[in-house]
């Protein structure tokens, strides 16, 4: 792994985040008094600072201030940019991390867990925050932070694998690892963010390894009529809402690796999405979800 006075990449990460979150959340959350948001998490947990909500609202004002440099969207980056430094904390080993602490009871992890989705949607929104504030220490969190994707779930990092063998990222690291396919691929994309901003070699590896194991397993989330949104023993079916956020990482993929199977898997999504009897046989598997799962 390079130093930090090791020479960047000669190409600077844009602002824009290649996620777009336009129609598919506005961030209407509660917010602290330093406009930070809080989820609410039901009666035993109450409102709590999620990473990944907090990241992404902080994504999602990076490319908003990178369309209209506004002074709104910026004190809302600079907030949350605030936020990911005075809590990002020690974890297991030399890995650093945004610690969630509460617990979740449908997938089971205990307080205090971390997410490879928020370890990785973390690294992208700093090393973009940096271009607007150039303290070396986003650039220490982001070293720190990517070493969990270096060690596996049982050592305190978020490193799985599919039933091949090959690497999958845990948005939930858990004894039964669920393979969230979208926290997968958010993760791989500050992967992808790291190895291009450092230069690391070691770093682009590891993105390619993972972008051969995610082809090479594309398929168990395709039910033939819908996606599922995981691969946890229940497989559910994702929302109408986690197609639409398939189908753009599917895009997003493509346009990164130039792998046509990310392309059709996208293109497929959207025939389920337009197909009645698709949307029907969703309804009906989604009631049977409900009644069994709650």
């Amino acid at each position: 792994m390079p130093t930090l006075n090791q020479k960047m990449a000669p190409e600077v990460l844009s602002l824009n985040y290649p996620f777009q979150w336009q129609g598919l959340e506005d961030f209407r959350y509660a917010k602290d008094e330093r406009g930070i948001p809080c989820v609410n998490m039901g009666r035993k947990w109450g409102l709590q600072y999620n990473p990944i909500t907090i990241i992404q609202f902080g994504l999602y004002n990076l490319q908003r201030y990178a369309q209209h440099l506004g002074n709104k969207e910026l004190i809302a980056v600079k907030q949350v940019g605030r936020w990911l430094v005075e809590n990002f904390k020690p974890w297991h080993e030399n890995m650093g991390a945004w610690i969630f602490q509460y617990d979740l009871d449908f997938y089971g992890p205990r307080a205090p867990w971390i997410s490879a989705m928020a370890q990785g949607q973390g690294i992208s929104f700093l090393l973009r925050f940096y271009s607007l504030q150039s303290d070396e220490t986003l650039l220490e969190i982001c070293q720190k932070a990517f070493r969990s994707f270096l060690h596996p779930v049982e050592k305190g990092g978020v490193v799985s694998k599919f039933p091949d063998g090959a690497i999958v990222f845990e948005e939930f690291p858990t004894e039964t690892p669920p393979h969230v396919l979208n926290g997968h691929i958010f993760a791989l994309l500050g992967i992808h963010d790291f190895a291009q901003f450092f230069s690391d070699n070691s770093a682009r590896t590891l993105f390619d390894d993972a972008i051969e194991g995610l082809k090479q397993n594309l398929h168990h989330y395709d039910t033939g009529y819908w996606n599922l949104y995981d691969l946890h023993p229940t497989r559910r079916l994702a929302s109408p809402m986690y197609m639409k956020v398939h189908i753009q990482l599917m895009q997003i993929l493509y346009e990164m690796t130039g792998e046509t199977q990310f392309k059709k898997f996208a293109q497929r999504c959207q025939t389920y999405l337009k197909n009645p009897v698709s949307r029907i046989r969703w309804f009906f598997r989604k009631v049977h979800e409900k009644v069994k799962y709650g």
